[in-house]
């Protein structure tokens, strides 16, 4: 390892340099597959229940379709990017993920239908996922990178706070099919346009310690960073990707059925997509918060905070209490978790495994979340519909943020070919 070791970093203004990638990277992240169809699953699930009298949790097992989209094509999308860069791949996908989310408004009364349209969205859309726009975020930045993703991805956050009652006010008014076309017209008006004009036609991947005259970045400098095969021989690499897994099981099971836990609770659609915004807004201060957090302590550590407070969310949530405010309560808790997900995922897989291979390795972390993330939604949805109750399920889901936080520490340290950042004493 000690021939990859790289000299501290010369300072330079990264985000003068870099905020165009960034602010294109933000649209497509806050516009792609992976809040559109999470923060508005709820809504649509009332909404299909309510005219197809189909149960929720078959309805939810839409989120397992794009899991099996993810594993299969992820790591495709990932090794593209590592070859021809983040722009093309985005832009199809961006493209493509428009278009069949409008496609959605088609769906039957044969849930066939339903899910036929959600595998022709998850497949021709993983490139609208954080695993793209998470390479262009770490090559642009290296002292910042935390922070600098932690803004990319905060857009989930805004997309959670806005997203479900404007989904669920288009429902009310017009109905669910409608909703589905405005929530495809997203991408399409808002997210390619930037797209195409601020991400760069080429990555430009280079060390912090390469700076131009400009003070900006020199394309073509060699990357570090292990081989795939490399990495895959790591046990930190199993770790990591276990510990999101099981942390992307209670957060996926959590949030895609939090309006239809509230709704059992008493609550009209409309007042839970307004509780669901509290969860956005955490989001947003949790990735800012961690992002700011991860360039200054050691990352496992920041992961074991995000992946505790969560815990206490789901024991507040399960427990049933009548009043508004321990569900709000419940509600922020749970939005810090996605910052331990996909900020710490994105950021520890740079800085264990390097910038070399990055897309390729992230792609593979980022399916096994999917995993649990689009798999336990319906899993979630089926303990409610046999037993009348999200308790168990939500029980069993503070579990698994416990699990995941006690495993952090496991991860060690960086190793020595990652420019130097704080350890703990």
């Amino acid at each position: 390892m000690t021939d990859n070791t790289i000299a501290s970093p010369v300072p330079v203004n990264e985000f003068k340099a870099g905020w165009r990638p960034l602010a294109a990277s933000a649209a497509g992240i806050g516009l792609g597959m992976s809040p559109l169809p999470t923060f508005t699953a709820g809504a649509f699930a009332v909404a299909l229940h309510a005219e197809f009298g189909w149960a929720r949790g078959a309805i939810l097992l839409g989120s397992a379709i794009c899991t099996g989209a993810l594993m299969v094509c992820g790591p495709i999308i990932g090794r593209l990017t590592d070859r021809y860069g983040a722009r093309p791949v985005a832009l199809v996908s961006t493209l493509c993920f428009g278009l069949s989310m409008c496609a959605l408004s088609q769906t039957t009364s044969h849930i066939w239908t339903f899910y036929a349209l959600y595998l022709l969205m998850a497949l021709t859309s993983v490139g609208t996922t954080p695993l793209v726009y998470s390479k262009v975020v770490s090559l642009w930045f290296d002292r910042q990178r935390g922070l600098a993703l932690g803004i990319a991805l905060c857009t989930t956050g805004v997309a959670a706070v806005l997203l479900p009652s404007y989904a669920q006010a288009v429902i009310d008014r017009f109905g669910w099919r409608a909703a589905y076309v405005a929530l495809g017209l997203l991408p399409l008006l808002v997210a390619l346009p930037l797209i195409a004009f601020l991400l760069p036609r080429r990555d430009a991947p280079v060390s912090a310690t390469q700076p131009d005259q400009a003070g900006g970045r020199r394309e073509g400098a060699a990357l570090e960073g292990v081989e795939v095969k490399g990495a895959l021989r790591d046990y930190r690499f199993w770790l990591l990707a276990f510990l999101i897994l099981i942390g992307g099981i209670g957060l996926g099971g959590v949030v895609f059925n939090f309006v239809p836990i509230l709704v059992d609770r008493g609550f009209t659609p409309a007042e839970a997509a307004k509780v669901f915004g509290v969860y956005g807004l955490a989001v947003v201060i949790g990735r800012l918060l961690s992002g700011w957090l991860l360039d200054r302590f050691w990352g496992p550590a920041v992961g074991l905070v995000f992946m505790v407070i969560p815990t206490f969310g789901c024991l507040i949530l399960a427990s049933g209490l009548p009043a508004t405010a321990p569900i709000v309560a419940a509600a922020a808790m749970l939005g810090l978790a996605p910052g331990a997900e996909f900020d710490l995922c994105a950021y520890l897989t740079s800085r264990y495994f390097g910038r070399r291979n990055f897309a390729t390795l992230y792609s593979l972390q980022y399916a096994c979340f999917a995993v649990g993330a689009g798999t336990a939604p319906a899993i979630f949805g089926a303990v409610r519909d046999v037993s009348g109750s999200y308790n168990l399920a939500i029980y069993a889901g503070a579990g698994l943020f416990a699990l995941a936080a006690v495993g952090m520490p496991f991860l060690g340290r960086y190793p020595k070919w990652v420019a130097p950042t704080p350890q703990p004493a």
